[in-house]
């Protein structure tokens, strides 16, 4: 019996010199809502129910993050961004949205699997995949 699952709600620590790639590469090119926006965080809404903050530097937690600490100078780098999670984004189209990613300008990850793998800016590295594509072989079932 599970006794956990993940939640809906992540963040990241970045650079604020990533800000306005972060917001075009979330905004423009993935089609997720910008729900907050304030000088040292962006909240992001993906699809219907998950969501992501990007923090940018200490800040004096307002509103739903009273206390809360943002801390640039702990944001990982690319380099270490690269040893961390890879979270996995679907798309309908997934060659249409592979090239717009690649448009965009992100770094491209050589992965031995078929997928695209990149790192988008801020640093969080995603697979991208089929919305209905099977991916049981990923679950050990195949």
């Amino acid at each position: 019996m599970t006794k956990v699952i993940f939640g809906n709600h992540s963040a990241l620590r970045v650079r604020r010199t990533e800000r306005d790639r972060i917001r075009k590469f979330y905004r423009d090119v993935l089609g997720c809502e910008l729900t907050r926006e304030f000088d040292d965080k962006d909240d992001f809404r993906i699809g219907d129910g998950f969501y992501i903050a990007f923090l940018y530097e200490t800040g004096d937690g307002r509103e739903a993050d009273k206390g809360v600490t943002y801390a640039a100078e702990d944001a990982l780098s690319d380099d270490d961004f690269l040893k961390a999670i890879f979270l996995e984004l679907k798309a309908e189209d997934v060659a249409k949205m592979r090239q717009e990613i690649a448009d965009f300008g992100v770094k491209v990850l050589e992965v031995p699997d078929p997928h695209l793998y990149f790192q988008a800016p801020g640093g969080q590295v995603f697979r991208l995949v089929g919305t209905n594509e099977d991916l049981s072989r990923y679950e050990g079932y195949r």
